[in-house]
């Protein structure tokens, strides 16, 4: 996910490309993954930056 502009763009793909901006990692805790994609949205427009989205599961129950 990035922003151009005034938009946020979603691009498949199981990786960024090594030309993007790779550095650091943030761990939310989402009910699914449309509500992990809105975070996703919001944090490319707050850093301008490009953001990839996976799922992690830590084992804990809430």
């Amino acid at each position: 996910m990035c922003r151009k502009g005034d938009e946020t763009f979603t691009t498949d793909g199981p990786y960024a490309e090594g030309k993007e901006h790779i550095g650091g990692f943030t761990v939310i805790r989402a009910p699914d993954l449309d509500v992990a994609l809105d975070w996703a949205r919001k944090l490319a427009t707050a850093t301008t930056l490009p953001i990839e989205v996976r799922p992690f599961q830590d084992g804990a129950d809430g």
